[in-house]
């Protein structure tokens, strides 16, 4: 069984990629258009290698897979599983957590006359966490941060139905 729920990459990684692969295409291109086939031709292998990487690598969804009632979490691409890793399965209730995830861009405002003009950066949006935890809830291990609650919600559903966790609410205080 497997869910495939969303992007890999969080928005800050999917903005500098995105970028990086902008810049490393205008510079395949202009190599292709300026310069004869066979000059260079190790950098126009190895550009249009990173190109096709990078680009596959924002096409990346994270997820969950459960095999022989074990836990993973997963890297899809293209539907197809590419990656997985185990989930301990030493724990045995599980519980989703909602925070925030900011930039965290701390600026220093001691003498607010030198700050009035920077502009406020810093951007933050609610995350969810699905948690594994310990009977006695001293330990806990993150095993996926969404950041869509209808995606939360799924991946709850999905962990309840297909494995012998216990959904609890968990309260940290």
């Amino acid at each position: 069984m497997k869910i495939i729920l969303e992007r890999n990459l969080n928005f800050i990684q999917f903005q500098n990629l995105v970028i990086v692969t902008f810049v490393l295409i205008m510079t395949f291109l202009a190599m292709l258009n300026s310069l004869a086939l066979v000059d260079f031709i190790l950098i126009k292998i190895i550009l249009f290698l990173l190109i096709i990487f990078f680009t596959l690598l924002l096409l990346t969804k994270k997820g969950l897979v459960v095999e022989n009632n074990r836990l993973y979490k997963a890297v899809f691409l293209f539907n197809q599983l590419i990656l997985r890793k185990e989930v301990p399965n030493n724990f045995k209730r599980f519980s989703l957590l909602v925070g925030k995830l900011s930039t965290n861009y701390n600026y220093s405002y001691e003498i607010a006359d030198f700050h009035n003009w920077e502009p406020n950066l810093n951007v933050s949006i609610s995350a969810y966490s699905l948690m594994i935890l310990s009977d006695d809830h001293r330990k806990r291990m993150n095993v996926l941060t969404l950041t869509k609650i209808e995606k939360a919600k799924e991946a709850v559903d999905f962990v309840i139905k297909n494995t012998s966790l216990k959904y609890e609410k968990y309260n940290p205080t």
